[in-house]
């Protein structure tokens, strides 16, 4: 028995507090999902507003929320989603993809360092080598101490956005000193 669903509902695309180069996606399961005893596997797909070319995420599983990362700052996105009802019953058989759901569009921050143009390049090629290298790091300790990858997102977030604030301390405290 081949089985197809609805696509899924409610599907939301929102900033990522100020990171320019991320979305996230969230969505509901089709009503027939909820009441079954069905798994859903589920698909995303999305495109700058003025190209024709779908970028497919198809490695989302089950769960009902996914981030999209290294998008263009300032730049409108439509996103899409699709569901396929697997393991009916505990079968094992892949049921048929649903349509794609309407097309939400969400636009990603535009950077500072776009917007503004005004930063010294000397000293902000070596700040931004640097701050990679800490970003590493700290990935990389996120892990070893929660071995969890979505934890690591939240604090990333927020530790990226801590760092901004100390750059920025810095660099005034820096200018300051010039004059």
């Amino acid at each position: 028995m081949e089985v197809t669903t609805d696509p899924p509902s409610g599907v939301a695309v929102t900033r990522v507090g100020e990171l320019e180069d991320q979305l996230s996606v969230r969505w509901e399961a089709p009503p027939a999902l909820k009441d079954f005893l069905f798994q859903a596997k589920y698909q995303i797909r999305y495109r700058l507003e003025q190209s024709r070319d779908w970028k497919v995420m198809d490695d989302v599983g089950n769960q009902t929320s996914c981030r999209l990362a290294g998008l263009r700052p300032g730049t409108v996105y439509f996103v899409q989603v699709r569901c396929n009802p697997v393991g009916i019953y505990g079968s094992r058989k892949a049921g048929i993809w649903s349509e794609w759901s309407h097309p939400t569009a969400a636009s990603t921050p535009l950077s500072e360092r776009l917007a503004g143009g005004s930063c010294d390049s000397k000293s902000s090629g070596d700040s931004n080598s640097t701050l990679r290298r800490e970003l590493k790091q700290f990935l990389g300790w996120v892990r070893h101490a929660y071995g969890c990858s979505s934890v690591s997102m939240k604090l990333y977030d927020q530790w990226r956005v801590i760092m901004q604030k100390s750059h920025k301390a810095r660099n005034q405290v820096l200018q300051g000193d010039k004059s």
